[in-house]
């Protein structure tokens, strides 16, 4: 069974699936670079900078979005605090977290460093995806208590690692016993009930990921991976034959997906009835028990913005968007103060029984004129079963990214990421991110 995980580890590629893994695969590449780049310039970003460049030397691994390199193990714990730090990255419902936020920047940075090809990277980003996908579940099964990203995702990061290091078998086997045994097993609930720069554990699992692989190679021992567990047994043997990266989800706002079903109830009343936030004397929210504990407070940072229910319900009433801007720029907005102030939560005992499979929700907006609008059920858009559709994710990375890149560029990226595979060192990626500012146009 185990030598099954490992064969996968090393042989997984992009040119023996199906084209529409592919598509999944580059679909969710775009996603994690747009992320990443909008992300760039928040104040959690340039606090790990400052202290990923005073705690690791200069390397051939890129900061995204900067002239500055540094070792893998500095690049990718900057760039995974860049790739959630709005909380608009990818996401798989039963890991309850973000894959792609600590794999990416993993695989980017050591794949920097080794000049893979585009097509490799892509084929490890592939494997990644699968292995740090099913270490989530498995975690979450064999330990009740709900884990950070960072505790499973570090596992998928030292699988992509330890492959484009071409770590034998026996290594493989170490360096996933120590990426498990280093990562961070965080008080998750306590994080949302108190948001900080933590982020979901992710630029420390990022790192502990990268750095699990490297002492692997050193020789460094750890102990058996949770796929040594009598139950990974049917998550090693349909590797090849079931996608997981098929069953992201994709975030079209930037705050926690918890929150994404009642801005969903939002907009649909909003498109069929004509209603101003200036006229809504009060707004009923019934959803599951975890949604019901995001804070309802006045977010003082974009933290506190992001793991909140009223917050982003307001911003979208006011704004029509849950945006990087509505998330950084518009806290003190005194509407959306205002508004907040009006909505009360419930939690609805059916809704609650469906999570974490589904995020759902639906609202009862009472207006001044004592009409009352009451919407359908609605769950988070973006997952596997309620998708954005091409068009829609095409719209949010150049939403995303055009403010950084400019158009043109975004353009050439976008074209970039879909032929990835013809590239011949995974550094032009990194290059046509990080020109100047007065080279983009």
């Amino acid at each position: 069974m185990q030598d099954r995980l490992y064969e996968y580890i090393l042989e997984e590629s992009m040119t023996t699936i199906p084209e529409e893994i592919v598509e999944s695969l580059k679909d969710a590449l775009a996603d994690i670079v747009a992320s990443s780049i909008a992300g760039s310039n928040t104040p959690v970003v340039e606090h790990a900078k400052r202290f990923a460049q005073n705690q690791w030397k200069e390397g051939a691994s890129s900061i995204l979005l900067s002239s500055d390199q540094l070792s893998a193990t500095g690049a990718s714990f900057v760039n995974a605090t860049m790739a959630n730090a709005l909380d608009i990255d990818d996401g798989h419902r039963l890991v309850k977290g973000h894959p792609g936020a600590v794999l990416f920047p993993a695989i980017l940075a050591i794949g920097e460093e080794k000049q893979i090809t585009g097509e490799e990277f892509l084929s490890t980003l592939l494997m990644s995806y699968e292995v740090g996908i099913r270490a989530g579940i498995l975690a979450h099964e064999l330990r009740p208590e709900y884990h950070c990203t960072g505790s499973w995702g570090a596992i998928g990061a030292s699988a992509g690692v330890s492959r484009i290091l071409n770590l034998s078998k026996d290594k493989i086997y170490h360096a996933l016993g120590v990426a498990e045994y280093h990562s961070t097993y965080s008080p998750m609930l306590r994080g949302i009930d108190h948001p900080s720069m933590l982020k979901d554990g992710i630029s420390w699992g990022c790192m502990t990921g990268v750095s699990s692989a490297l002492l692997a190679q050193e020789g460094f021992t750890g102990i058996p991976s949770l796929f040594n567990a009598e139950n990974s047994r049917e998550f090693i043997n349909d590797l090849k034959q079931r996608y997981r990266i098929e069953e992201l989800y994709y975030k079209p706002y930037a705050c926690c997906r918890w929150a994404q079903p009642p801005i969903e109830a939002i907009k649909e009343l909003m498109e069929k009835n004509i209603i101003s936030y200036k006229d809504v004397n009060r707004v009923k929210v019934y959803t599951f028990t975890e949604a019901a504990s995001l804070s309802k407070k006045q977010p003082n940072n974009t933290e506190e913005a992001q793991y909140n229910l009223p917050y982003p319900m307001a911003c979208y009433f006011v704004f029509q968007n849950v945006g990087p801007t509505e998330v950084t720029k518009e806290l003190g907005n005194q509407d959306v103060t205002d508004l907040m102030e009006k909505i009360e939560v419930y939690v609805d005992e059916e809704l609650d029984q469906e999570f974490p499979k589904k995020a759902l929700c639906w609202i009862e907006v009472y207006m001044n004129d004592g009409k009352i609008y009451s919407s359908a059920v609605q769950q988070a858009k973006g997952d596997w079963d309620y998708p954005l559709t091409k068009v829609d994710k095409e719209e949010k990375f150049y939403r995303l990214v055009v403010q950084h890149l400019g158009e043109e560029r975004s353009n050439e990226l976008y074209k970039m990421i879909h032929e990835l595979e013809q590239l011949p060192n995974i550094r032009a990626l990194t290059r046509l991110i990080n020109l100047p500012i007065s080279n983009r146009k």
